[in-house]
C-alpha cells in the first residue's frame, strides 16, 4: 500500500508537468492457462486508450506512450500474484504497474490527471500487515501488502512446529518420577494429566512463536499483526503475547480447512472488511459532527466551489458515479469534447488530495448523492 500511496501522490502532484496520463484498469486471472488471454485484453485496452488519446493529441505524441506499454506486455504474466486486478498508469516520463486487491471493470482513461478513483477505492480499506496462522503444533506467516498476501518463507531457526521449538522441553506424554521419603527405591511413577501437559506445551510454544515474530518481523517492519486461530488458541496466544503490534479488535476464529492461495485471499478480504467497518464508524461520527457544525454539504455545485477554495477536508464519492466535466484553470468546463470525456468527480478528488484532504469512494446507497463533503470551515463562511 505504501508504494502505491507514494507514487499516486507523486503522480497527482505532477499533473501538468507529466500529463496527459493514461490509466488502464483490468481484471487478471490467477491461472497460468489465462496468461495469453490477459495479454490480449490488455492489448485491446491499449487500443481503446489510443482511440481516446488521438481525439485530443497527436499520433506522434501517442508513440511515446505506446513504447511505455511494451515492457508490460513482455512480462511473463500480468496476474498470478494473488491480485484480482492491475492498474497501469503512464505519464510522459514514467510508467507504474500495481496489483489491486479489488476487482475492477476493464477500462482505459485519458486525461490531464491520473484516473484516481479506482485506486482510492482499492487503497482506502487495504492495510499492510502480517497474518499469522497458529495451531497448537505449527505456524504459518503471510505478508499482506496492498491487499495481496505473500507466504513468508520462514527460516530453519523459526519455531515452525511445536516439536521443533520445544524439543526436550516437551512435556506431553513424558514420564515423571517423584521420590518420596528417605529409603532407596521409594518412588512412584506416573504420567502428567494429558490436558495439563498439552496446555503447558501450548503456552510454551506460543511464547516462543510470539517472541520470534515480534523480534524478526513486527519490530523491524512495524506492521500490525493479525492472528488466524481457533477461539481456544486465540485466547491462549493473546494471554502470553507481548507483541504490541498484535491487533486486539481484529480476530479471525474460523480457520480454513485448506489454507491455499484462494483461502488466504478470502481471509484477507474478511480482515479488510472488519477494519473497514471500524473506519466507517469513525467517518460516520465525523459526518455527524460536521452536520452539527454546518460543515457538511451534498450539493455538487457547492462542493465544486468549495474544492476550488481549498475548503474541503474530506470528499466522499459514490462508487461508479460519473459526472461529465473538467476543471480548466478556475473555470468549470462541461461542454467541450474533453469535458464530456472527463469525470468531474475524479478531477475534484485529485484536487482535494493535492491540497492535503482525504477522499473515500463509498457505495452509492450510503451517500444518496454523487458526492458529499466535510468542510474545513462552515459553509456559511
Amino acid at each position: 500500500m505504501a508504494a502505491l500511496q507514494n507514487d499516486l501522490a507523486q503522480l497527482i502532484h505532477a499533473q501538468g508537468d507529466q500529463g496527459p496520463f493514461i490509466s488502464i484498469f483490468m481484471k487478471v486471472s490467477p491461472y497460468e492457462r489465462d496468461i495469453a488471454e490477459d495479454k490480449a485484453t490488455f492489448r485491446n485496452l491499449i487500443q481503446q486508450a489510443k482511440k481516446a488519446f488521438i481525439t485530443r493529441f497527436t499520433e506522434k505524441e501517442w508513440a511515446t506512450y505506446q513504447a511505455k506499454f511494451a515492457p508490460v506486455l513482455q512480462q511473463r504474466a500480468l496476474g498470478n500474484n494473488g491480485a484480482a486486478s492491475i492498474v497501469v498508469v503512464a505519464s510522459q516520463s514514467d510508467t507504474f504497474v500495481y496489483p489491486l486487491a479489488q476487482e475492477v471493470a476493464n477500462s482505459a482513461h485519458v486525461g490531464d490527471t491520473v484516473y484516481a478513483l479506482p485506486l482510492i477505492a482499492n487503497d482506502q480499506f487495504s492495510w499492510d500487515y502480517h497474518l499469522l496462522k497458529v495451531s497448537q503444533d505449527s505456524i504459518a506467516l503471510w505478508d499482506v501488502t496492498e491487499g495481496v498476501a505473500t507466504p513468508v518463507d520462514l527460516p530453519a531457526d523459526a519455531p515452525l512446529t511445536r516439536d521443533q521449538a520445544l524439543g526436550t522441553e516437551l512435556t506431553t506424554g513424558k514420564a515423571r518420577t517423584t521420590r518420596i521419603g528417605l529409603g532407596a527405591g521409594q518412588a512412584s511413577h506416573g504420567n502428567d494429566p494429558k490436558e495439563a501437559s498439552q496446555a503447558s506445551d501450548t503456552q510454551n510454544y506460543f511464547k516462543q512463536v510470539d517472541d520470534y515474530i515480534l523480534t524478526n518481523y513486527s519490530k523491524p517492519t512495524q506492521k500490525p499483526l493479525i492472528l488466524l486461530a481457533v477461539s481456544e488458541n486465540q485466547a491462549v496466544f493473546r494471554k502470553v503475547s507481548k507483541n504490541k503490534y498484535l491487533l486486539q479488535n481484529t480476530q479471525l476464529n474460523k480457520v480454513p480447512a485448506k489454507v491455499d492461495q484462494q483461502a488466504v485471499a478470502q481471509v484477507v478480504s474478511q480482515v479488510n472488511q472488519q477494519l473497514a467497518e471500524e473506519v466507517l464508524a469513525v467517518l460516520q461520527s465525523q459526518v455527524d459532527r460536521a452536520r452539527s457544525a454546518k460543515k457538511y454539504i451534498s450539493d455538487l455545485g457547492a462542493i465544486t466551489q468549495r474544492v476550488s477554495e481549498g475548503n474541503v477536508a474530506t470528499l466522499f464519492v459514490a462508487q461508479g458515479a460519473y459526472v461529465a466535466g473538467r476543471i480548466d484553470g478556475e473555470k468549470l468546463d462541461t461542454s467541450s469534447p474533453a469535458a464530456k470525456a472527463t469525470n468531474l468527480l475524479n478531477e475534484l478528488s485529485v484536487q482535494v488530495l493535492q491540497l492535503g484532504g482525504q477522499v473515500y469512494v463509498l457505495p452509492a446507497s450510503e451517500l444518496h448523492a454523487d458526492a458529499t463533503a466535510i468542510l474545513r470551515r462552515p459553509a456559511t463562511d
